[in-house]
């Protein structure tokens, strides 16, 4: 299950490099769902943080994104791609055992923990910055063609596995030990796990990078991205879209912890599991969807129904959360994938192709700053200090009781259909569909 067969490639070598890159998934993909998922949430509340501590302490870190761009330079310009991706791999994992020991040595809830928490994310996120560049680059020139549609069909399927059953494992543990000494466990073990998936790639042979005819020019090269239009028009939807998300997006977990009263294990089973389990039945599916329809189309199909799953949240309760949850999960699992796989071609598709990376890494500094980043501190002030009045006003003069969590689902829900109207108007896909057409095609043959 977890190697490549022969008739994929009869290169010895090549095939012992692409099973080291799918054993280190399986060991990685655990990291991932710790340190992203809803154990992030139960840490922030097990050391005193409130909600803003909580964005704040998520939201600044984000900012290391920003150092992507200046990592596709530096890669460019050095060409050692495996020394790079090892060392910022190493980096990007470490930090996270000293962030479950920090609060053991520190104490709770203080400015002095805050600010050494900040600061070894922000050092993990610039260090996954060069990661990322130097995985994708690498990987590019490591799989052949012909067989990467199945190389990373094999790879998705089983980290999706893996992720779903260590995720209910480490669910049903900090169900068994929910203290600050159960989390630092969890996270200390997925910082050991994250580093045994860098391992892996001691293992996996360097190709060498490609040289390039034009000597690259950072300034040159940013610049002309913001004057391609199309692409400068998808990035300001990209942005508001993701404001729209990072806003509400972190304190669902905090909302499902605190309001709900959800235990871990329910959580990753009824939003991690049951989405995943989707995504696996309908992927295959969407991909052929999207190749006929186009990115654009589904991408509006998708965003306009997504845009209504945060209003569903603001009628869930401990009653019929079971429910609601499951049934937002499936909708997560069908749509999510759709957003995903349009918004990265139509990164690729309206970039200048001489010029990729150059274009990944600016759109992902713009959506680090403005579509995370200040969004999430937005989203946790908004909770802690201006929700109250709202629910106040809406108990005394409306006699309508909401959670201060609410509000902010609200406005997600209110800025994803913004920046779905701005799809619409403004972003164009050469040789899409529209979607009015295909729909109205759709009636005509029933």
């Amino acid at each position: 299950m977890f190697k490549l067969n022969a008739d994929l490639t009869s290169d010895n070598s090549l095939r012992k490099s692409l099973n080291f890159v799918i054993l280190g998934i399986t060991f990685g993909i655990v990291f991932f769902n710790v340190t992203t998922g809803s154990p992030v949430a139960g840490f922030a509340k097990a050391i005193g943080f409130g909600d803003l501590m909580y964005g704040v302490m998520l939201a600044l870190p984000v900012l290391g994104g920003v150092a992507q761009v200046f990592a596709s330079y530096f890669l460019e310009k050095s060409k050692k791609r495996k020394l790079i991706f090892l060392i910022s791999g190493f980096l990007h994992r470490l930090p996270w055992a000293l962030i479950a020991i920090l609060p053991l040595i520190l104490g709770k809830g203080s400015y002095i923990l805050l600010f050494f928490l900040i600061l070894l994310m922000t050092i993990s996120s610039i260090s996954n910055s060069f990661t990322n560049v130097s995985f994708w680059s690498w990987i590019n020139d490591l799989v052949p063609m012909h067989i990467r549609g199945r190389f990373f069909s094999r790879r998705a399927t089983i980290s999706t596995m893996v992720g779903m059953l260590s995720g209910l494992a480490i669910g049903k543990f900090l169900d068994m030990y929910n203290s600050l000494l159960g989390f630092s466990i969890v996270f200390v073990f997925a910082a050991l796990m994250g580093m045994l998936d860098i391992a892996c790639f001691f293992f996996v042979k360097d190709i060498p990078m490609k040289v390039q005819e034009q000597q690259t020019d950072l300034k040159k090269m940013f610049v002309s991205t913001l004057k391609n239009h199309h692409f400068k028009k998808f990035m300001v939807f990209f942005v508001i879209w993701n404001f729209g998300l990072s806003i509400a997006g972190p304190y669902f977990n905090m909302y499902m912890i605190k309001d709900l009263q959800m235990s871990y294990f329910d959580i990753i089973l009824l939003t991690q599991i049951v989405s995943n389990i989707v995504t696996i039945l309908t992927l295959p599916y969407i991909g052929r969807v999207v190749d006929k329809i186009g990115n654009r189309p589904m991408l509006l199909f998708a965003a306009s129904l997504l845009s209504l799953l945060p209003i569903v949240w603001c009628f869930t309760n401990e009653n019929n959360y079971k429910y609601l949850v499951a049934i937002i999960s499936i909708f997560a699992g069908l749509l999510w994938p759709i957003i995903d796989m349009s918004n990265n071609n139509l990164i690729l598709k309206l970039s200048d192709q001489t010029q990729t990376s150059m274009y990944v890494g600016v759109i992902n500094m713009f959506n680090a700053i403005f579509g995370t980043a200040i969004p999430i501190v937005l989203g946790g002030y908004l909770i802690e200090d201006i929700a109250p009045y709202i629910v106040t006003f809406f108990k005394n003069y409306m006699h309508f009781d909401i959670a201060t969590y609410h509000v902010a689902f609200f406005v997600s829900g209110f800025l994803r259909f913004l920046a779905v109207i701005y799809l619409k108007k403004n972003v164009k896909e050469p040789g899409a569909k529209s979607l009015k057409n295909v729909i109205k095609s759709k009636i005509k043959r029933a």
